[in-house]
């Protein structure tokens, strides 16, 4: 076994994710408002030893949740920030780290759906909201499926093939808003 990947949903939403592999274990842990975050990290992290990621629910929109979440240690410390949306069907469609102390994000990385669910394009954003570049993850189109491609490149190359007409999502344009403000990303 390489690695394993398990998710556990409750009542169609996300609750546990657990990453499994030989060298190491990492959870991720949905809150929901009857939870208490310390007692989680008291519970998971300090007495099971292990380092988990725990989400609370910042707000939700359109069918789309932006959550806060911070990594805390084995020993209860804050490791890291950040915000994540996840989608209805709780792909994760936004992610950023934030500094710890100002909360000011740091970089961030959106994800684009095609309408039969497949990821089509990673969107990689810089500390001021700015995309540094799209990676092509099918290679729709015709870029070897990694190849980095700045705004510009984005716009001519899919003048040919129509997948992400660029003026018809303005979600992408900039790392924010975080979490989408129409039902149409």
């Amino acid at each position: 076994m390489d690695e394993l990947y398990i998710s556990y949903f409750v009542e169609g939403r996300i609750k546990k994710k657990d990453h499994i592999s030989p060298d190491y274990f990492m959870g991720e842990y949905y809150l929901d408002a009857t939870e208490n975050i310390q007692e989680k990290i008291q519970e998971l992290c300090i007495e099971g030893g292990l380092r988990w990621v725990f989400y609370t629910q910042k707000a939700a929109a359109f069918g789309y949740i932006l959550w806060n979440w911070e990594e805390i240690s084995e020993k209860g410390e804050i490791k890291f920030k950040g915000k994540s949306v996840l989608d209805s069907k709780s792909r994760e469609i936004f992610n950023c780290s934030t500094d710890i102390l100002t909360h000011q994000m740091e970089e961030a990385t959106k994800w684009y759906y095609d309408s039969n669910d497949i990821l089509l394009l990673t969107f990689n954003y810089n500390s001021q909201n700015k995309m540094t570049h799209a990676y092509d993850k099918q290679d729709t189109w015709g870029l070897d499926g990694g190849w980095p491609m700045d705004k510009e490149e984005l716009i001519i190359v899919d003048e040919r093939i129509g997948a992400f007409p660029w003026d018809q999502h303005p979600y992408f344009h900039s790392a924010v808003p975080f979490l989408p403000e129409t039902d149409r990303i």
